[in-house]
């Protein structure tokens, strides 16, 4: 026997993860079941398919009981208090109640889960079989043709399993034939003594902690198990392979460390190296969302606290209602054998509510403190708005390390946690909001000065900004700014700047410094061959010059 070194991990964590994997596996394959042709649904009190009928398609049900004595042609996909298989289930089954008794056969798989699952003597599953629960039965009669994969607090396997056994269960007692080989994490004798058995609709064997052989186990592969205390195997048990034990070390001992106040100091340390850490990373990727909470904060304080508990709330109803509409979507199109879009509709919900679960943890554990922090140090530096990163870090780092003191208060820091969580995440829903808000106001201001055909939007006309009409920055008409007709800085006709006519900087025509045809006028005034009759520029000395025209510059206008 091979006795590698010790694992110090509980074994019930491991058996709790394994349960968790099958039951969820379990719950996909309920929804996502295969879509072939026409199904039958039966929703009623008791659905009973009765001795010599015979159900041609899949049929689904959803009942306080359900028993199976005829035949299903197709697969089983059940709901129920009770459900009770005496017949032919020539497909899989898959089934999800309180009590699970299985008499009759199982043409393929067979994938179960509930509180007490029962095989009996002439239960045939000619696949495989998946189960999770508090307890897997299997009688010495029961025949299962592939392999075994079970989340279980506890379980008895007779009979006989062609394929291997994978188990994850605080008791697991082997007592038939085994084709394959064996690998179960199992706990220890006082888990199952301790263990609450809830009441059950069959008999629920006693079945001892850790991994038992009985002498009717027939091993024909290896057997490895993982356990805090070595496996019970009896002299006429049978093991054709090697035996491999993993002992678990469970240490419920307090760990070493420091106490007192010395323990008190290293986390606040703790806490503040890591605010501190995650507060300059902000500062650098993203300044204008950490600066913007904080004078949102500063400013309006009133209304980040009712934001904050507004978006917790919030954020945690819509997370819960992610996963809630996605299981019940996915369930409702497993009923109608759209198997692909439920299992993409239940991974869809399910990565949402990860997600808004994540960003609200970052956000209360990291964000707000952060928030929270800059601000304070800001207002007791004297500086609310400081502009370098320099001043922001010290402004940060002073008030985390108020923040901290505070938290090491007792009775005291629970409250200072809290409202700093709601204060921090207010302040920073307040701000998002804003900055969406005006994005929407500058998008909506943008497609009103532009409208469909080129005419003028709303606010036409002097002074407003649209891209044509006689307005400002206009491509026609006149008006400041505009490509043609008078004003100030036109590129055609009369103004102080126009390309052509009269202007001081024309560059064609008559004008102050026109680059072609007339020439700059002497001193005298004379107005040179070719040239205009325009004044002297207004800037000339002695001589203001006139504005030609309405549309001539407002600062040498008289």
């Amino acid at each position: 026997m091979e006795v590698p070194q010790p694992f110090r991990t509980s074994p019930t964590t491991l058996l709790l993860r394994l349960a968790l994997a099958l039951a969820l596996a379990l719950t996909g394959l309920l929804l996502a079941a295969p879509a072939g042709g026409a199904a039958e649904i039966r929703n009623d009190e008791t659905v009973r398919v009765a001795e010599g009928e015979v159900v041609d398609d899949d049929l689904y049900a959803a009942a306080g009981e359900v028993v199976v004595d005829g035949t299903v042609r197709g697969d089983l996909v059940v709901a129920a208090g009770r459900v009770t298989v005496n017949g032919t289930v020539e497909g899989d089954l898959l089934a999800a109640a309180q009590t699970i008794v299985v008499e009759g056969t199982v043409g393929d798989d067979a994938r179960v889960a509930g509180q007490a699952l029962y095989f009996g003597d002439g239960a045939r599953v000619a696949g495989d079989l998946v189960a999770a629960g508090f307890s897997l039965q299997t009688r010495p009669g029961t025949e299962v043709g592939g392999d075994v994969l079970l989340g279980a607090y506890q379980a008895l396997l007779a009979g006989s399993i062609d394929g291997s056994v994978t188990a994850g269960a605080a008791g697991l007692a082997l007592a038939g034939a085994i084709g394959g080989s064996v690998q179960a994490d199992v706990g220890s004798p006082d888990d199952v003594e301790a263990a609450w058995a809830p009441a059950t609709q069959v008999p629920v064997p006693p079945v001892e902690g850790g991994l038992t052989l009985t002498d009717e186990a027939r091993v024909a592969g290896d057997l490895s198990y993982r356990s805090a205390a070595e496996a019970s195997i009896a002299p006429g048990a049978e093991v054709t392979g090697e035996i491999s034990y993993e002992r678990v070390v469970v240490d419920d001992a307090e760990p070493a460390g420091p106490t007192g106040p010395l323990a008190v100091l290293l986390s606040g340390l703790r806490l503040f190296v890591t605010l501190l850490l995650a507060g300059l990373l902000a500062l650098w990727l993203i300044p204008r969302t950490v600066t913007g909470a904080a004078s949102v904060l500063r400013t309006r304080p009133l209304l980040s606290l009712g934001w904050g508990v507004l978006a917790i709330a919030g954020t945690a109803v819509a997370a819960l209602a992610f996963l809630v509409v996605a299981i019940l979507l996915g369930i409702g199109l497993g009923l109608l054998t759209l198997g692909g879009l439920a299992a993409a509709v239940v991974a869809t919900g399910v990565v949402l509510h990860a997600v808004l679960v994540l960003g609200l943890i970052l956000a209360i554990a990291l964000l707000a403190p952060v928030v929270a922090g800059l601000t304070g140090g800001g207002l007791l530096l004297r500086d609310p708005s400081p502009a370098r990163f320099g001043k922001r870090a010290g402004a940060l780092a002073l008030g985390l390390l108020i923040y901290v003191l505070l938290r090491a208060v007792p009775y005291l820091g629970p409250v200072v946690a809290l409202l700093v969580a709601l204060f921090g995440v207010g302040a920073l829903a307040v701000w998002l909001w804003d900055v969406l808000r005006r994005r929407r106001a500058h998008r909506r201001g943008r497609v009103a000065g532009l409208p469909p055909g080129g005419t003028a939007g709303p606010g036409a006309g002097a002074g407003a900004y649209p891209q044509a009409g006689v307005t400002p920055y206009a491509q026609g008409g006149p008006g400041p700014y505009v490509q043609g007709g008078p004003g100030p800085y036109p590129q055609d006709g009369p103004g102080s700047y126009p390309q052509d006519g009269p202007g001081p900087h024309a560059p064609a025509g008559a004008g102050a410094y026109p680059p072609s045809g007339a020439q700059r006028p002497p001193a005298g005034g004379d107005v040179p061959p070719g040239g205009s009759t325009s004044a002297r520029p207004p800037w000339a000395a002695g001589d203001r010059g006139p504005g030609p025209g309405p549309g001539a510059d407002p600062d040498t206008r008289t």
